[in-house]
């Protein structure tokens, strides 16, 4: 990483500066002071982290040792791969700089600000790379995140998302290497619960699911209620999610789209429903979930069965409407993922 920051660092901020002959006034050196590396460039001192990942947790873990560092006269900057969506995030919301080795960069101080987003990434890996939040995997995180004050040892973990004890280790130091977790001991928990639910997000994929769509006369809650007492007749487990379910916890909005998980082939759901199945027109959604762990957490809302409030939150991301509304509103309403310090 070192190496590659080294070699591409210089030619990126003659890019950034617009200063032709920063290749050779910009000067990068070994740094003695805790910084991975210090560099001149802009008429300014860089004070360098460098991290081989932007997942939420290592970009927090930075920002805390760029913030540390007291000299007024060096600007601290996280240099990374490739910043990703939740990781930019994270450090616009803690204030630091950062340049990704694509070319991407925040940069800002009392007279400079610049801001290039939408290049690639230049270091993708190939394949697909293991996933603390792979679909089953992803039991893991919602556990912790349905209870973020609890200490969690590895075999409760184990018992309580019913994965065997070597895949929840493995899962376990995915993300203790994203910087995710604390430990005390053999005891864990999430480091920041919001981190955490970010990192998950990233990767989330609602396409995933096996999603049938239709259409039934109704609208809004009387339609969800509907849907519900159809689906409790015909003996379907189900939860709902996405905009019903917002409303139900949170109150937000009136809505038209249904979207419900149903335990089970959504097509049997379907014929249960009498659905009349198709896209265009369609108010009612059936999700058949990549796993059966969306079901945890779920309860019972004024009479309306709802997944937990972190499965609502992913999905709302995905879900038209007014849902990437709904989802902010129910993550600054909702203290159910976090817990008091």
């Amino acid at each position: 990483m070192e190496r590659e920051a080294v070699r591409r660092l210089p030619g990126l901020l003659a890019d950034l500066f617009d200063e032709p002959h920063i290749d050779t006034s910009c000067r990068v050196e070994r740094a003695d002071s805790g910084a991975d590396l210090i560099i001149e460039a802009g008429g300014r001192r860089w004070f360098v982290q460098l991290k081989s990942s932007s997942s939420p947790g290592i970009v927090a873990a930075a920002a805390e040792q760029l913030q540390a560092q007291a000299d007024p006269d060096v600007r601290g900057v996280l240099v990374v791969p490739f910043m990703t969506s939740a990781g930019a995030r994270t450090a616009d919301e803690r204030r630091i700089n950062w340049i990704d080795l694509s070319g991407n960069a925040h940069l800002r101080d009392d007279l400079l600000h610049i801001w290039v987003q939408g290049r690639p990434n230049a270091f993708p890996r190939p394949g697909r790379p293991a996933s603390a939040f792979a679909p089953k995997s992803s039991r893991v995180a919602r556990t912790l995140l349905l209870d973020p004050t609890r200490w969690w040892r590895q075999k409760d973990l184990s018992d309580s998302t019913d994965l065997d004890p070597g895949r929840v280790s493995r899962i376990i130091k995915r993300l203790a290497e994203g910087q995710l977790l604390e430990r005390d001991g053999s005891l864990l928990r999430p480091r920041d619960p919001d981190l955490l639910l970010d990192a998950w997000a990233e990767e989330y994929r609602f396409d995933r699911h096996d999603i049938q769509t239709g259409h039934l006369t109704g609208t809004g809650l009387q339609l969800a209620q509907d849907v519900h007492d159809r689906l409790e007749r015909a003996g379907v487990d189900h939860a709902l999610t996405g905009l019903p379910a917002a409303y139900a916890l949170d109150g937000f909005a009136r809505f038209r789209l249904i979207s419900v998980y149903v335990a089970g082939d959504p097509r049997d759901a379907a014929d249960a429903l009498e659905l009349r199945r198709n896209d265009r027109g369609a108010n009612v959604q059936l999700i058949g979930p990549d796993d059966r762990g969306v079901f945890d957490g779920s309860g019972n809302v004024d009479g309306l069965p709802c997944v937990a409030p972190v499965q609502v939150y992913l999905d709302l991301l995905h879900l038209p409407e007014r849902a990437a509304e709904a989802a902010q509103e129910l993550r600054a309403g909702n203290s159910l993922w976090r817990r008091s310090v």
